[in-house]
């Protein structure tokens, strides 16, 4: 099963002090952004959150009337991002887009986990979930089973990848999702974006995957599940003209500072996370 994760994509509707250039830079590279990101092959295609700027309704439907009329319904799924919040309700939101704010896949290789950690304040950009989500998840955790779990939410785990101990760059501290996330027997990776960061660490049987901002880095992350292991892959997905137009447009963007560490350790190309004899013998027993 292969899975194209799409980091904070960031798409903006305006621009500061816009003109025509301004505009046509945009549009371009978001254009050519979606094509080439839909155009690899995958099962399913996820976008980590802050898919838009300013979470207007235009800004959905320029991305999402481009992966309908790409992609079978189903195919693409999207968790929430601090800035997809900013100007309509989360029930707006689900109703626009016609997508649960969370939501579990179970399927035979693996259990998709969507989760939504976006608040509704623009002055506080941490992550939370609620009560209801948080009943939700432990009892997807603590089910029993051994099938890989993969985690999907915007904000990362508290002290796991890169900033995630600065002040809201991460699910709330004292939300223990690590204890939540442990209960699960199997191998489980959670994937975040929110700090444009590459970063991947790992904890007991859990990997943590982060991504950094399509703007910064333009690129996706294909993570593939093979029966005794997973391997993720980063794809570029630009070219020379696409980094001028970047260039252009992007100090235009309100409140948006592109950061010079996004590629994180540098590590890149693809990488192969074994599961351990444990966790395969027990995945045999669970299919």
């Amino acid at each position: 099963m292969k899975i194209l994760i799409m980091g904070d994509l960031h798409y903006t509707a305006e621009l500061v002090n816009s003109d025509e250039g301004l505009e046509a830079a945009r549009d371009a590279f978001y254009e050519g952004y979606l094509q080439q990101y839909l155009s690899v092959e995958a099962d399913y295609y996820v976008s980590i959150g802050d898919l838009t700027h300013a979470g207007l309704p235009a800004e959905f439907e320029f991305i999402l009337s481009r992966v309908r009329s790409a992609l079978p319904e189903g195919r693409f799924m999207f968790v929430l991002g601090n800035h997809d919040t900013y100007n309509l309700s989360k029930s707006d939101i689900e109703i626009l887009t016609g997508q649960p704010r969370y939501q579990a896949l179970d399927l035979e290789e693996a259990t998709l986990v969507l989760l939504d950690t976006a608040r509704i304040v623009q002055d506080n950009w941490g992550g939370t979930l609620d009560d209801e989500q948080l009943d939700w998840l432990s009892g997807l955790t603590s089910r029993g089973g051994s099938k890989p779990m993969i985690v999907f939410a915007h904000h990362p785990v508290y002290g796991t990848t890169a900033r995630s101990t600065e002040p809201m760059f991460s699910v709330e501290p004292p939300i223990d999702l690590l204890s939540i996330l442990a209960a699960h027997q199997g191998p489980g990776f959670y994937v975040n974006g929110h700090n444009h960061v590459r970063s991947t660490v790992q904890n007991g049987h859990w990997h943590f995957i982060q991504t950094a901002s399509v703007t910064d880095v333009p690129s996706a992350i294909l993570l593939e599940l093979h029966g005794d292991s997973v391997t993720i892959e980063n794809i570029p997905l630009s070219t020379a003209f696409d980094r001028e137009r970047l260039a252009r447009f992007v100090p235009a963007m309100h409140d948006y500072d592109p950061r010079l560490d996004a590629e994180g350790d540098g590590e890149d190309g693809r990488r192969t996370l074994p599961l351990t004899e444990r966790e395969k013998e027990a995945g045999r027993h669970d299919r």
